[in-house]
């Protein structure tokens, strides 16, 4: 009874923050990513009554589900690959580096002669890289196996009561999803009276298992409109599972 309690207690907490007044503010957010290889048109950001990961951290303290899964084995592998991989793309430039100086030799030169055996040392390293490349990839996908079902375990009890939570919020308070245009930005954006946290991910430029997450309360302010900059410097890089 006493922890049912709490759990109302904290809810009471939270809501009593989302009903709290702010100024009526036009928003217009922009997101800039460098990167050609990173679009940030279409990018769904959410807009939030209530602070998303403040709701799980207390319900994690409410439902106490012990540790989170340890995740040290499979980052230490994916880092291993990581760098392999690294290691296998400098290998493939100086392999077909020198197999295009061999074209344009004579295979009869002595230049021809003093490369061509380095080159098939290189090419025989790059084969063996790329086997132990794949051998660590099947390590990593077996280990991630195992760790996200522990972690789909440990979501379930750590999270119980978030779904009745949401069902509780007012439907005009529910959360509101906007999509980035053209230029990258939701315009005239007009939230209802209250409290409002913005929450949005997106693939780190230049990184194939890092994010950037923003989450952040919505400053209030006196003006008619308020510009906001989403870019890497306000972001939380976050590394990722593969």
């Amino acid at each position: 009874m006493l922890l049912g309690r709490s759990k109302y207690y904290i809810f009471a907490a939270v809501l009593f923050l989302i009903t709290g007044c702010s100024t009526r503010t036009t928003y217009y957010i922009q997101l800039q990513l460098f990167g050609i290889e990173v679009p940030c048109q279409g990018v769904e950001i959410d807009f939030s009554s209530y602070d998303y990961y403040a709701i799980l951290d207390s319900l994690v303290l409410v439902n106490n589900p012990g540790p989170r899964p340890d995740s040290t084995e499979i980052m230490a592998i994916l880092e291993t690959y990581q760098s392999a991989l690294q290691h296998r793309t400098i290998m493939a430039d100086s392999v077909d580096t020198l197999r295009e100086e061999l074209e344009k030799l004579d295979n009869k030169s002595i230049e021809y002669r003093k490369k061509y055996p380095i080159f098939i040392k290189i090419e025989k390293d790059f084969k063996a890289l790329s086997d132990e490349l794949h051998d660590i990839h099947s390590q990593y996908l077996e280990t991630k196996s195992v760790y996200d079902l522990k972690l789909k375990d440990w979501q379930a009890l750590a999270y119980k009561g978030f779904t009745a939570f949401k069902e509780k919020i007012p439907p005009e308070l529910q959360t509101k999803v906007e999509t980035t245009d053209q230029d990258c930005m939701v315009k005239k954006l007009v939230l209802p009276y209250g409290k409002w946290w913005l929450h949005t991910e997106v693939r780190r430029p230049g990184t194939t298992n890092e994010k950037l997450l923003w989450s952040f309360e919505l400053p209030s302010s006196d003006t008619d409109s308020t510009m906001i900059i989403l870019d890497e410097g306000n972001a939380k890089i976050i590394r990722e599972l593969l």
